[in-house]
């Protein structure tokens, strides 16, 4: 089986590669999906056809959920153009896909919680059941996952233990809330499996826990201070401290990172 991951960098497809490029043929696509994305699709088919693929993971996505974003249209192209023109190009081959949903889509009828992130997500998840097509595609729903390598600061987790790591009160994070979250770890063997999919349209479905987000926070400083006894693995806490240290590990990513936002502002 030959895989082909599109959007590498994205944080959930290093966890992907890390644990599975050792044991699995791993191929990677590098070029950008921009507005113009012509180009994009004729390198891919060329790509594909080369190196004889079987099954195209798209890590790509833009996770903008806010109810008034300041791109939308490039929230529509990377979840849902995207997608879309893949299968498309592909539709008479033998390729089949893994492409990722939210259950942000739950929402949809809730005009307080709506937004753009939701319906793309939607539309790709109906779009897809009125083409004629040969492949099989899974979908994978989830809640919020969080892990190491996650380096978007405008995502919850993240910027929780920026907050931590920097005691900045310019991080703002809105603690008084509660969030459904994955630990990323459950979610790898789940994105494997799909690469054996044989149904036409396969829905996993993924629920994170539920975690009032102050109490996280205070319960995680207090256990970085030796306050409060880390458990074994099976804590429920376990798994934000492990990730807590691959940021304390990183540290010197997270600065520059930092450093080249301010230098654009």
């Amino acid at each position: 089986m030959k895989i082909l991951i599109i959007g590498k960098n994205s944080f959930i497809a290093k966890n992907f590669i890390k644990k599975y490029s050792k044991t699995n043929k791993l191929f990677y696509f590098n070029l950008y999906f921009l507005n113009n994305y012509e180009n994009f699709l004729n390198n891919i088919y060329i790509y594909v056809n080369k190196k004889k693929i079987n099954h195209i993971i798209n890590f790509i996505g833009n996770n903008d959920n806010s109810i008034f974003p300041s791109y939308g249209d490039k929230i529509l192209r990377d979840n849902f153009i995207l997608p879309l023109n893949l299968v498309n190009l592909f539709k008479k081959k033998k390729i089949n896909f893994t492409f990722f949903l939210s259950n942000e889509i739950d929402k949809i009828e809730n005009p307080d919680e709506n937004s753009i992130y939701a319906l793309s997500k939607l539309f790709l998840l109906n779009s897809l059941r009125f083409i004629s097509i040969r492949n099989k595609i899974s979908y994978i729903k989830m809640d919020t996952v969080y892990g190491p390598h996650d380096l978007n600061f405008n995502r919850l987790i993240p910027s929780l233990f920026l907050k931590m790591l920097f005691k900045e009160k310019k991080v703002k994070v809105r603690l008084n809330q509660k969030k459904k979250l994955i630990y990323i770890d459950k979610i790898l063997p789940l994105i494997f499996k799909t690469i054996k999919n044989k149904k036409s349209i396969n829905i996993i479905n993924v629920k994170g826990k539920n975690y009032n987000i102050l109490n996280l926070y205070k319960i995680i400083n207090k256990m970085c201070h030796h306050k409060y006894p880390i458990s074994p693995k099976r804590n429920d806490f376990y798994n934000f401290i492990e990730t807590l240290e691959w940021y304390k590990d990183n540290i010197w990513k997270i600065k520059k990172i930092i450093k080249n936002q301010h230098k654009t502002v």
